[in-house]
């Protein structure tokens, strides 16, 4: 290769985004926080979610320094917290992000989390999914009814035996208590598909761990969509 294509290349991997990580160790706290080269790209994203990681940090040895001086019991290891953030899928407008949280500040074990981030590269900002939908409409019947189903199905198996609706872990938890994520399943920068993802102790005890349970986007939900972001969706058949 000549010299002046070696250049170019080099020129090209230097100017490549690169995803952001971050992890520090000391006697009281351990933390780890990342994100994607596609929200690092993004500097009004990547402001944010800097601001969310210097407040988590904060609190995180905030806590830890507080209950260090309390003179009881303290982890060993100190105070830990995991945050990462992972592409699930992106169109030419639209950034979907799913974050999963992991911390431990003592007791039998840690605990986790998830969440979802839904940026609008034209608007510049975060936005809800209800956002995406013309005025009076939801996907809100669209997405429960199919995930309540598919829950319980999921339950039976891992608890062998059918669900108990009148258990504390027997009915379907609401969609305020569980995480709403658009994912591209094929790559193809057009989404398809909604994973709903209830943490340990919503739809089960800690023993079972998360569910998650993923959804088509129907041709039906499609058409609920306003105008401008119907091309960042495709559909797929309905949930039998």
């Amino acid at each position: 290769m000549q010299a002046s294509g070696l250049a170019l290349l080099l020129l090209i991997a230097a100017a490549s985004p690169q995803a952001f990580k971050v992890e520090k160790k000391t006697g009281l706290y351990s933390y780890s926080y990342d994100w994607p080269a596609e929200a690092v790209v993004i500097p009004a994203l990547n402001q944010k979610l800097n601001d969310r990681m210097k407040k988590d940090r904060k609190n995180l040895i905030e806590m830890a320094t507080s209950a260090k001086k309390e003179g009881g019991w303290f982890p060993p290891d100190g105070y830990e917290s995991n945050m990462g953030w992972e592409l699930a899928g992106q169109s030419g407008r639209l950034l979907s992000l799913s974050g999963g949280h992991w911390e431990y500040t003592g007791g039998a074990h840690g605990n986790g989390g998830s969440s979802a981030l839904l940026w609008d590269r034209k608007l510049n900002r975060e936005i809800a999914i209800q956002y995406l939908l013309r005025a009076g409409t939801s996907w809100n019947g669209a997405i429960h009814q199919p995930f309540c189903v598919l829950l319980d199905r999921e339950r039976a198996e891992r608890r062998e035996e059918p669900v108990k609706k009148n258990d504390f872990f027997g009915n379907c938890p609401s969609l305020n208590s569980v995480s709403v994520l658009l994912e591209d399943s094929d790559k193809n920068r057009r989404f398809d598909r909604i994973l709903v993802t209830a943490d340990s102790y919503v739809a089960g005890p800690y023993v079972e761990g998360a569910y998650e349970i993923s959804l088509p986007i129907t041709a039906a939900m499609i058409n609920r969509l306003k105008p401008e972001y119907r091309s960042s969706f495709e559909p797929k058949p309905p949930v039998e």
